[in-house]
């Protein structure tokens, strides 16, 4: 599965957020199953899908105030899953660009992270054949 579709979506559209975080958590176990299939071990998505996190982002977009501690907390494990996917694709030590961070109440900082985060699914999908 692609992201790109999902990804480009407009800055406050809550409805496509829905829908991109939906097929992010398919291309997170999509990926997960690539790397367990190369590293024969186990490799868990769990956590990638957060309702709560869902609902502040759209919140932060809708009202222009960040939403609470479950966004961020989020954004961090999500951070934490692309650091490991590095990892075992690239050796110890290697980190993709940080995506713990990310203001959500502004167009250009989310159009930012968006973008920073596809290039990242992009490039492991390609690292690991999947298409």
């Amino acid at each position: 599965m692609n992201l790109d579709l999902s990804s480009t979506f407009q800055f406050g559209d809550a409805r496509a957020l829905s829908f991109f975080m939906f097929d992010h958590r398919f291309v997170h176990e999509q990926t997960a199953a690539a790397l367990s299939a190369k590293t024969g071990q186990s490799i868990s998505t769990f956590g990638v899908s957060s309702p709560a996190a869902e609902a502040e982002w759209a919140y932060a977009m809708e009202t222009g105030e960040r939403g609470g501690q479950a966004l961020a907390d989020w954004l961090h494990f999500h951070a934490d899953i692309h650091n490991s996917t590095y990892q075992f694709i690239n050796g110890t030590g290697t980190f993709p660009p940080d995506l713990s961070q990310a203001d959500f109440t502004r167009p250009q900082t989310f159009y930012d992270w968006i973008y920073v985060h596809q290039q990242i699914h992009d490039y492991e999908q390609a690292v690991l054949g999947i298409t």
